[in-house]
């Protein structure tokens, strides 16, 4: 028996600032509520093109398995949730230091 298809947005990376971005219907957005979902096998492999085509904006395209809440999709995956509400990194450099002093 087939596993049953989840529905899906896709994923990758800004190729000049690094963060998680999200496939959406007018293009890729930081917020994961404005991404395009998949909610057939054939939708997924529409996006799946579209995101493989935007290559000089992106980096490493990859779906992720949502759940379709009121507000928005949200992903399964503790990890893909932990990405979808930002960044967890800690300010480095002098604008970090000067925030640090104050």
């Amino acid at each position: 028996m087939a596993k049953q298809f989840k529905p899906v947005v896709f994923a990758a990376n800004d190729l000049i600032e690094g963060d998680s971005v999200y496939l959406g219907a007018e293009g890729w957005t930081r917020d994961i509520r404005g991404a395009a979902v998949a909610e057939t096998r054939v939708a997924r492999d529409v996006l799946a093109a579209r995101a493989e085509g935007d290559a000089a904006i992106i980096v490493g395209p990859y779906d992720v398995e949502v759940s379709l809440e009121p507000a928005g999709p949200w992903p399964l995956k503790r990890r893909e949730q932990i990405k979808a509400s930002g960044s967890t990194t800690i300010a480095v450099g002098p604008e970090a230091q000067v925030a640090r002093a104050a």
